[in-house]
């Protein structure tokens, strides 16, 4: 007992080992396992530009079973039978080689050999199954106790449906169930154990058929030989081949494996061969009239229980466990959860009033159109005086002027200064200059010439020169970096101050000349101004002087 419970925990510990290797599942962005014809497919899963990706190279598992055949027949299969030895006992073994074609079907090619026996336990008086039994039982008073041994080959090409690698719930599990159907060449040849070495009928009359069915065989047992010399009686109508008959068979079944390995499984099955054929247990008719006999009624059918081991074939490193293990929909979920592959739209977050806090976060969610907001999104109110900014006239209400209006406006005073100020602002003195700001002129290149933008833009200038009598305007040009910098800032000055003066009529006391300054080169700006400066600069080189 102590060594049983030292294997079974060993065993166990090896299993548990075993499966803690698996590894998990398969990595579908990884290019090593998919096979050159499918890498562009990949490719464009990679990219993005399609939405699955090619398939894993996955490996074949080659498997070695050994197991119980029996024949589901007219006469009663025994787990042994007659004689003694390997023989005597019911047993079968092969090998199979399967491979996926995707992860529910696979394909299973397997070569068995099925040894069967077969022992009733109550006499029998039909004579008709053979004529050795007519020759040496029908004037026996004990009759015949029928028993059989069947050798088959069984060739078979089926294919495997499994039930449980596509999970929605779990992410890989131990064990893979199935279903399988396809086709069976079998091949068999039934022997029976009619007389003993003296070619002399067994005293069957001695068998006590009250005694219990296991005491019955025993009894047999130790009657018969083993020898099993007749050749049952078959369908000559039925292919042979060689000593065998060959039936054309359906096979159907299930089964179960185990895997304890990253590359090995213990696999049990059930398999049942549809023969159609009647004379594979060497009993096919039923009637002990010898004038007109009648056949049963139900084809004998095999049925085999078997044990595998099954051992994966391939480098891990290029080939994947066959497909049947694995969960197609992990990939999909563990992209759900935790994507590293998914392209994902940029995030958009509401913002119903546009002041450019979302809504998740804006305690003011409807401030007016353009109103300053803080970081909360509450409307900024600067001076505190409880009126916000966008509707505050005096943003800076001093507090001793609290209360305000609804218009923001303390109740303070205004000061003399004040009012003149203002009043001065309102009205303009002699020398205030109400141009602020004139655009710039461009230009391309290393060129002086005024584009009609540019005479267009000075144009303007002129009109409101005209129009604010008071008003100079500075002209100032920019490039300082180098002697022809300098000389192309001073050209482009000239020929500005030359089209007002020349074109537009502008007194030339009312230009200031101003060049060489820091900025763009290219661009030349303009600027109202009540101060003084000269109105002409001489040519600061002039050996590159462009206007002359």
């Amino acid at each position: 007992m102590r060594k049983i419970s030292t294997l079974l925990t060993g065993f166990l510990l090896i299993t548990a080992i075993g499966f803690s290797q698996l590894g998990g599942t398969h990595n579908y962005l990884d290019t090593s396992y998919i096979a050159p014809r499918n890498q562009a497919q990949q490719s464009d899963f990679l990219n993005n530009n399609s939405s699955f990706p090619a398939k894993p190279r996955d490996m074949w598992q080659l498997g070695v079973f050994v197991g119980l055949p029996y024949v589901d027949g007219d006469g009663p299969m025994a787990f042994k039978g007659a004689g003694s030895g390997l023989s005597s006992y019911a047993w079968g073994g092969g090998i199979s080689i399967r491979k996926a074609m995707g992860y529910v079907v696979s394909i299973k090619a397997s070569l068995g050999y099925y040894n069967m026996q077969g022992l009733d336990y109550q006499r029998n008086r039909n004579f008709n199954n053979h004529p050795f039994l007519q020759q040496n039982y029908l004037t026996q008073t004990g009759g015949y106790i029928h028993n059989y041994h069947t050798t088959a080959i069984v060739p078979s090409l089926e294919a495997l449906v499994s039930l449980n690698n596509i999970m929605f719930h779990n992410r890989q599990s131990r064990w893979n169930t199935y279903l399988l159907a396809g086709y069976t060449a079998f091949a068999y040849e039934t022997k029976m154990d009619v007389v003993d070495a003296n070619g002399s009928p067994y005293p069957f009359q001695t068998v006590s058929i009250s005694a219990p069915r296991t005491e019955i065989r025993d009894q047999l047992r130790n009657m018969l030989d083993g020898s099993y010399e007749t050749v049952a009686l078959t369908n000559d109508r039925r292919p042979t081949f060689g000593n065998y008959n060959l039936r054309h068979s359906f096979s159907a079944g299930f089964g179960a494996e185990y895997r304890i390995a990253k590359k090995t499984s213990l696999g049990l099955e059930y398999k049942r061969i549809m023969t159609r054929d009647d004379y594979v247990d060497g009993w096919f008719r039923q009637s002990g009239d010898l004038v007109n006999p009648v056949f049963t009624s139900e084809w004998d059918n095999i049925g085999f229980l078997s044990l595998s081991v099954n051992q994966n074939l391939g480098n891990s490193k290029r080939r994947i466990p066959p497909l049947w293990w694995m969960n197609p929909l992990e990939f999909a979920y563990s992209e759900l959860n935790n994507p590293k592959h998914m392209k994902l739209p940029k995030v958009r977050l509401d913002d119903a009033d546009g002041d450019g806090v979302t809504d998740q976060f804006d305690l003011e969610p409807n401030t007016p159109p353009g109103a300053p907001v803080d970081t909360h999104g509450v409307s900024k109110d600067t001076d505190g005086d409880g009126v916000p900014d966008y509707r505050d006239k005096e943003l800076l209400t001093l507090q001793n002027c609290f209360p305000v209006d609804e218009d923001g406006i303390g109740n303070c005073p205004e000061p003399e200064c004040c009012k003149e100020l203002r009043d001065l602002v309102k009205t303009g003195g002699p020398n205030d200059c109400r141009i602020t700001d004139l655009p710039s002129v461009q230009f391309n290149g290393s060129g002086v010439k005024l584009s009609r933008e540019a005479q267009s833009i000075l144009s303007n200038v002129a009109n409101q020169l005209k129009a604010n009598p008071t008003c100079k305007v500075r002209v100032s040009g920019h490039g300082a970096s180098s002697k022809a910098a300098q000389q192309l800032s001073w050209d482009r000055v000239s020929a500005i101050i030359r089209y007002l003066v020349d074109r537009q009529g502008i007194s030339n006391t009312r230009i200031i000349f101003e060049y060489g300054t820091e900025g763009d080169p290219n661009t030349v700006d303009l600027m109202g101004t009540t101060e003084e400066g000269p109105n002409a600069v001489p040519a600061p080189h002039p050996n590159l002087q462009k206007i002359k």
